[in-house]
């Protein structure tokens, strides 16, 4: 078989009638090319430059997800679920509800986020709701001046007109499964706050515009027996930091908050995070909390933990005096 810089001539793929000769080659430069650039625009246009050929980028995307491949005969997964509640719904639903997930006119719901913990989960969670023999691939997006973005990405226009109804539908359907919608939301949303000052302060809670949403979240938390409470958090046009980034709010945003010890300690045993860096700050706050008296309890989490950016980041072991074996 001759390798891709050996095939004459300039050629148009049309989806999937790509010629047999073409479809093997093409498809292993493409995994090769997605490894380095999660663009399919950007890996249709390397193709394009450098071999004389044009491949769509629709086609490429779907390649470098997994949920399409070429060949003759080959077909396309079908994302399609039985509409019922389940704990896979249930999360998918929660977690749709925050700024990562969105969906577009052609059928697409895509998670695009820092946490390689939350797009790992939401994949697997995508992979069980399509009863899928094995997960779309995660994308990944490097920037030098940003924090790496992992995607997640399905093509299912019957989720997308599930996921676009009315809030009232989508709570009814799942708060069959409350501590896994409440997981993806939290997991999208949420934030485990700890302030300090003569004392150490620890708070649950999760950030978002819909005043209506936060009232659901709040009825789903006390089903759960965790009581909670709303404020208004940011207004509209606060300047704002977001892991070492910052940002201009566009619409005032509110927060519901779990704040009493015996509630976050119900949150983290009945729903708890997906997400390794929220579960380990929640995990050391009940630490120091647990084996230290109060006065003594901020000292012990600024050893652990320093504040950049306006977060609380935990320190590397090398700065905790601790020994790497």
């Amino acid at each position: 078989m001759p390798k891709i810089g050996e095939l004459p001539g300039s050629w148009r793929a049309k989806h999937d009638r790509i010629p047999p000769l073409l479809a093997k080659p093409l498809y292993e430069k493409v995994q090769e090319l997605a490894k380095v650039d999660s663009s399919p625009v950007s890996v249709s246009r390397q193709l394009s430059n450098s071999f004389s050929l044009s491949l769509s980028p629709g086609t490429i995307r779907h390649w470098m997800v997994g949920d399409r491949s070429p060949g003759v005969g080959a077909s396309k997964v079908r994302n399609v679920f039985k509409l019922e509640p389940s704990p896979a719904l249930s999360y998918i639903i929660g977690a749709n509800k925050g700024d990562g997930c969105t969906m577009t006119k052609s059928g697409m719901v895509k998670l695009e986020v820092t946490d390689w913990d939350f797009a790992r989960t939401f994949n697997a969670n995508m992979t069980t709701l399509f009863s899928r023999a094995k997960p779309n691939k995660i994308l990944v997006r490097r920037r030098s001046d940003r924090l790496p973005m992992y995607i997640v990405k399905y093509s299912s226009r019957q989720l997308v007109q599930l996921l676009r109804q009315p809030l009232k539908i989508l709570i009814e359907l799942a708060s069959a499964f409350p501590c896994e919608f409440l997981r993806g939301f939290f997991d999208s949303e949420g934030h485990v706050d700890v302030s300090i000052t003569k004392y150490l302060k620890l708070r649950v809670g999760a950030e978002n515009t819909n005043k209506k949403l936060l009232s659901q979240v709040r009825q789903l938390l006390s089903s759960q027996g965790i009581a909670s409470k709303t404020y208004r958090r940011r207004k509209k046009g606060t300047i704002m930091m977001i892991r070492g980034k910052t940002f201009l709010k566009r619409r005032t945003s509110y927060s519901v908050e779990i704040g009493r010890l015996s509630d976050v300690k119900s949150f983290a045993y009945e729903i708890g995070f997906s997400i390794k860096r929220k579960h380990q700050k929640l995990r050391d706050a009940f630490s120091v909390i647990a084996t230290h008296v109060p006065r003594a309890r901020p000292a012990v989490w600024k050893r652990l933990y320093s504040k950049k950016g306006g977060e609380w980041v935990r320190q590397e072991p090398s700065q905790l005096g601790v020994k790497e074996y």
